[in-house]
């Protein structure tokens, strides 16, 4: 009889077989690389929160969406009736980046706001307007007339042209808040108003006559995209998306402007035809003068912000003047965005 006890024979303990410690190795292997790989991969950017009134300039952002250069889960457009409620989203950060006009944006900084300009959307050439009531045929005549206003920085540099071509003063006029979105309302019961498109159009198609507009003072009305400080940190991949997706936009804007103008004419609520005039008040920089607006020391796009830092300083619309050098991020344009 065969003793299976032997010393001759002696026994592999459990467990500790070779195809079994090999097994056992590859195991261990497998799971600390795995480990590695998830401590490694970077997460998915969240969408980037950008908001944004309505006016032409801002349009070409929901076109690319509309023509799938991006979805709401790169970009989520948030869309509001105002730029106050903007402003306070952006405020409370519940937005990440904003369509604004430079005025806003330095009133944002003006309060500690962390933003950077990335973008020059649009420099207004007529967009914005002083419209009078039929009767009031030239802009002098504006002399003891009730003129509504927002009391922004673009408002007060558009009726400071005015009344500087009529050799007028505030003092001249009187002047009544109204808010952007009751620009319509503000219209019937004073004798004029300071707005713009699209307001312009609809109010242009009720009898209203235009005295001035911003062909007559170019390059002081500037829109612009901006984002928060910490987003640009945290979510650069999808900014240059937006950027990316803006300028082919542009593109299609230009070269299918039927096509762009009845996609936009929806949220404008103008018709595609009138969505179309509406621009020929607007000049929108595509890359390469984006490119140039960016560069040098100052740049051109410093210079103009700039001057109107002097402006608002001056009419205590802020509360100290600004460093230019630190509102504007030029990685986005600088880089490749084609």
């Amino acid at each position: 009889m065969v003793n299976h006890r032997s010393a001759n024979h002696k026994s592999t303990p459990p467990g500790n077989t070779p195809h079994i410690r090999h097994l056992t190795k590859s195991c261990l292997w497998l799971f600390v690389s795995l480990l590695f790989l998830t401590g490694c991969t970077t997460s998915p950017e969240p969408p980037l929160r950008l908001g944004s009134g309505i006016w032409p300039g801002y349009e070409p952002l929901f076109l690319a969406r509309d023509l799938g250069f991006y979805d709401d889960t790169q970009i989520k457009l948030v869309e509001f009736t105002s730029a106050s409620e903007v402003i306070r989203s952006l405020r409370n950060h519940t937005i990440d980046a904003a369509a604004l006009t430079m005025d806003e944006t330095l009133t944002l900084i003006d309060n500690n706001i962390d933003l950077r300009i990335i973008l020059v959307m649009d420099f207004s050439n007529g967009g914005d307007v002083l419209l009078a009531k039929p009767e009031i045929k030239e802009l002098k005549d504006i002399t003891g007339k009730k003129i509504a206003i927002e009391y922004t920085a673009t408002g007060a540099i558009l009726l400071d042209g005015a009344l500087t071509a009529a050799e007028l003063t505030p003092a001249d006029v009187e002047l009544v808040f109204c808010p952007v979105d009751q620009h319509e309302n503000c219209y019937l019961s004073a004798d004029a108003v300071v707005t713009y498109e699209p307001t312009r159009t609809r109010l242009l198609n009720q009898g209203a006559h235009q005295l001035f507009d911003s062909s007559l003072i170019p390059g002081r009305i500037v829109d612009v995209l901006v984002a928060l400080q910490d987003s640009i940190e945290k979510q650069p991949q999808s900014i240059h998306l937006l950027l990316a997706g803006y300028f082919k936009s542009l593109h299609h804007l230009k070269n299918n402007p039927q096509d762009a103008t009845q996609r936009m004419s929806a949220r404008l609520q103008l018709s595609p035809a009138e969505v179309l005039a509406s621009y020929d008040g607007l000049s929108l920089p595509g890359l390469d003068l984006n490119k140039t607006l960016f560069q040098g020391k100052p740049s051109p796009i410093q210079i103009t912000t700039s001057n109107l830092i002097s402006f608002m300083v001056k009419q205590q619309l802020l509360t100290k003047p600004l460093i230019v050098d630190h509102l504007f991020d030029a990685q986005f344009i600088l880089g490749d965005n084609e």
